[in-house]
């Protein structure tokens, strides 16, 4: 793994750096990533620390059907690298299959079913196809992939990991998969994932290393995980990105100061009240009057 740029002055990054030592943490101290944002915004501080490679000594990466699944896809749509195991089962339920699961994550490989194994291969295809088809009529080669971004905001160190960053436009694109790609739908689940958290984290990555840059178009790739296979783009626009800016500048703040105090609070100890949401009282006043 080698430094393929330095900008300048705390901004380091990496095209060859493997997925497993990202999420370990490679900064010189504990940094601050999106997820850690996200948990830090919408969670507390300890949801932060929980899952945090360089903080919590217990931390183990999650592992799971779905987790392999996207994993697979990233990895053959954005660098044409199959890291699939085929494993002829149904399902996880026996203790064959739980072995030969066991024993390629072990090699540092997916295990997936036979029946996902094509329908990865599948969906690879018909994602390049989309970027070609596309308003931007780009290929993966038109962007640099899995670009690791390792910086400094003022003494905090961050992390960020690109799916695609464009080689001379100011565009970086993301890859989701989703059940559903319809592009009126798939704006609602943005806040609701953390996503426009991920926005502006990334983006601010990208000043870092162009600081001449004024704005940085961030658009998510979507892909249904089922047949069709179908894709669509997703930008955020300037309002959206807007609100997760200011996410990522509370979660920063909150970063600073339970570093520096190595205090990593839970939820608030104060009573929450729960009010009725306009919805509810609509819907009960229509109830009484039918």
């Amino acid at each position: 793994m080698s430094i393929i740029a330095v900008c300048h002055q705390g901004v380091n990054v990496y095209d060859d750096m493997p997925m497993s030592d990202y999420v370990a943490d490679p900064a010189p101290e504990p940094s601050l990533n999106s997820s850690a944002a996200k948990a830090l915004v919408t969670q507390s501080p300890l949801h932060a620390w929980t899952a945090h490679p360089r903080l919590n000594e217990n931390y183990r990466p999650k592992e799971s059907e779905t987790f392999d699944i996207g994993s697979a896809a990233h990895a053959l749509f954005l660098q044409g690298e199959d890291l699939m195991v085929e494993c002829a089962f149904n399902d996880w339920r026996t203790n064959a299959a739980k072995d030969a699961r066991d024993e390629a994550r072990v090699a540092g490989k997916l295990p997936l079913l036979s029946k996902h194994v094509e329908s990865i291969r599948k969906m690879a295809w018909i994602a390049r196809k989309a970027l070609a088809d596309s308003e931007l009529g780009v290929s993966i080669d038109d962007f640099y992939v899995e670009r690791t971004v390792i910086w400094q905001d003022d003494g905090t160190w961050k992390r960020a990991r690109f799916d695609m960053q464009h080689r001379t436009r100011a565009v970086i694109l993301d890859y989701k998969t989703s059940e559903s790609a319809d592009p009126f739908s798939f704006p609602s689940l943005i806040v609701s994932y953390g996503y426009d958290i991920q926005a502006a984290h990334y983006s601010d990555a990208y000043h870092a290393m162009h600081p001449d840059v004024l704005a940085v178009d961030f658009i998510f790739l979507v892909q249904e995980h089922t047949p069709p296979y179908a894709c669509s783009l997703v930008g955020v626009d300037p309002m959206l990105f807007d609100l997760g800016a200011q996410k990522v500048e509370l979660a920063t703040s909150i970063w600073r100061e339970c570093m520096k105090s190595n205090r990593w609070p839970g939820y608030s100890k104060n009573i929450a009240w729960a009010s009725a949401p306009a919805w509810a009282l609509s819907q009960f006043e229509q109830r009484k009057q039918s």
